[in-house]
């Protein structure tokens, strides 16, 4: 191997573990965003329960090309999907653990993430999960949505 190449390995394997730590404090910071739900998730309390300061916070958000909203948004996507497969809550009670104070306002978010309403969502993953596809196991199937 020449110095290089050597050198450029180096780098590319400093710079991964970099996007790994990266990756793995956006996750952590999702998980503490989550945690605030249904409360309406703040920067501020978010940037407490880390022990960091809200503008330390800010600029790590801006320094990877994220907000604080988009990481809120991703969590409520995140979960409005999983509430909707799991058939457990009506669309009124998941907006309401997801920290919409209304059911429109969530229904109008849910819209602009996947394409589709809320219960068209439910019905096309309710029916695509029971189709029976031979030979294919439940966990491997892949759910494919399409907009309205």
């Amino acid at each position: 191997m020449t110095n290089l190449s050597h050198g450029f390995w180096r780098y590319r394997t400093k710079n991964d573990e970099k996007n790994v730590r990266c990756n793995n404090q956006l996750a952590q910071l999702k998980q503490q965003i989550c945690r605030q739900l249904p409360q309406v998730p703040r920067l501020n309390d978010t940037a407490k329960a880390l022990n960091i300061s809200s503008r330390s916070l800010q600029r790590y958000l801006q320094g990877n090309n994220t907000s604080f909203r988009q990481l809120v948004n991703e969590c409520r996507h995140q979960l409005a999907q999983q509430y909707l497969q799991g058939n457990t809550f009506n669309i009124q009670q998941i907006a309401t653990q997801l920290g919409f104070e209304e059911q429109s306002s969530f229904q109008k978010a849910f819209k602009s993430w996947q394409g589709c309403s809320p219960g068209v969502y439910r019905q096309r993953s309710s029916t695509t999960i029971s189709r029976s596809y031979p030979g294919q196991p439940l966990a491997s199937r892949q759910v494919m949505y399409g907009t309205n």
